[in-house]
């Protein structure tokens, strides 16, 4: 089964468009330096996450409730990582958390926009400030949260070239921005590339890289999903109620909230957070790894890479070394286990072209792959539903043929912000399921 994907994988690169992305490493093959070989580690592990609220908000003093007969819906994006290859994501909480800091103040927001609009509002953070003290956010029903949908998007590898895997996603824990801003998710996908989490605490002046989209609109457009790396170095450590956080010095705007800040051999330091209260802007913060840990140890989910992860990395070091052929043959091992890597099928693009072969059983592979190439793409991509979820390349904002799936709202969230004095509207509402609990992670909080 092993040499039928390998057979897949090569296949597929052979029947590959000409026009191929441009070059992820330098010319040399030697990398120009320590944050070229880092960001070749970590990038194929970014996501982009997007999240949808849809909910209403309510003044507790008045009764008056805002957002109308359908109530707002309103869409956010984040950056994340993968931590496990069975689609464990990491991200920070803000980006999902239904309380002032993530969902509420999306859609406190859209509420000071309907009052400005007919006068009622004229100062927009004194009034976000008063919503934040004296409204709920909440949904159609009396007794729930807003409805958040949650989709997790990552570039994959195919015969046809790279396009968008998009897959359905739901919290498995968190804690809450002011508790450590971390949350861990969970996507229906295996053999996925995934980085490793930093176990020891990160030295002051410790060079790193943090990675995203800081862009949320050039993410959602560009056909490449390509996420940019900003390189600094920890500048100081900081704690807020008892979590840990890194104050670093590379650049980081919103959009990059929950990507990973990681080490020059890959390994993730901490997540993007939105900054440590009592600081200026201008300082860019990060949930500590440690703070990660806890809450997959909070649920007994053990972080490692897989093997594929380890091979890639061998790959890597040989291509960067010079060694072609054994690039190629690294590369190939990491396509016989995560058939879509897309960075490995561009490396070992790079190494061939360098000069680099597999051997002799090349041939024989290829030959495979003629007779059982379709087996092996229908075992690779078993026991999904990318085909309702995938983007072509070059076209991500048409939506894919056939039935859309309903949204698919997580089943751990933070308690309920309030009741609402209405009847909820006779429309339909955004899929929700009934098993929602609160975070079990100790710290977790509304």
């Amino acid at each position: 089964m092993r040499a039928v994907l390998v057979a897949a994988a090569l296949l597929a690169l052979a029947a590959a468009p000409a026009a191929a992305p441009a070059p992820i490493a330098s010319a040399a093959g030697q990398p120009s330096s320590p944050e070229e070989l880092a960001a070749a580690i970590a990038r194929p592990a970014i996501v982009f996450i997007t999240v949808e609220w849809h909910g209403w908000v309510r003044d507790k003093r008045t009764g008056e409730v805002f957002g109308g007969a359908d109530g707002y819906v309103v869409k956010a994006t984040c950056s994340g990582v993968v931590i496990r290859p069975d689609g464990h994501v990491a991200t920070a909480s803000h980006c999902v958390h239904t309380g002032p800091q993530g969902g509420a103040g999306a859609l406190f927001d859209a509420a000071i926009e309907d009052l400005a609009a007919v006068g009622r509002v004229v100062d927009r953070a004194a009034a976000k400030a008063q919503l934040a003290e004296h409204a709920v956010a909440e949904g159609a029903d009396p007794d729930r949260p807003v409805d958040r949908a949650i989709q997790v998007e990552r570039m994959e590898a195919t015969g046809d070239g790279p396009i968008r895997d998009v897959a359905p996603a739901t919290v498995v824990d968190l804690v809450a921005p002011t508790e450590g801003d971390v949350a861990v998710l969970k996507v229906p996908r295996e053999h996925l590339p995934s980085l490793a989490i930093r176990a020891d605490q990160t030295p002051v002046g410790t060079p790193i890289l943090a990675i995203g989209y800081p862009g949320s609109a050039g993410a959602a457009v560009d056909p490449s999903l390509e996420p940019s790396n900003k390189n600094g170095q920890v500048s100081a450590r900081r704690t807020q109620n008892d979590r840990p956080f890194y104050e670093f010095s590379a650049a980081a705007t919103q959009g990059m909230s929950g990507g990973p800040v990681v080490d020059m051999d890959g390994r993730i330091v901490g997540l993007v957070s939105q900054g440590a209260p009592g600081e200026t802007q201008s300082f860019n913060f990060a949930a500590a790894s440690s703070t990660l840990s806890d809450v997959l140890a909070g649920k007994d989910v053990s972080a490692e890479p897989g093997p594929h992860d380890r091979d890639y990395r061998t790959a890597l070091d040989r291509y960067f070394a010079d060694d072609f052929d054994g690039a190629v043959e690294g590369f190939d091992d990491v396509l016989a286990a995560s058939p879509g890597h897309l960075q490995a099928t561009e490396y070992r693009r790079l190494a061939v072209d360098r000069g680099g072969s597999a051997g002799g059983g090349t041939s024989l592979l290829i030959g495979l792959a003629v007779l059982c190439g379709g087996v092996a793409v229908a075992t690779a991509t078993a026991g999904t539903a990318i085909a309702l979820t995938r983007r072509r390349r070059l076209s991500p904002a048409v939506p894919p043929p056939g039935p859309v799936p309903p949204p698919v709202v997580s089943d751990v969230d933070t308690p309920p912000f309030g009741i609402p004095v209405r009847v909820a509207p006779a429309t339909p509402e955004v899929a929700r399921r009934d098993d929602e609990d609160e975070p079990t992670t100790p710290g977790s909080t509304s």
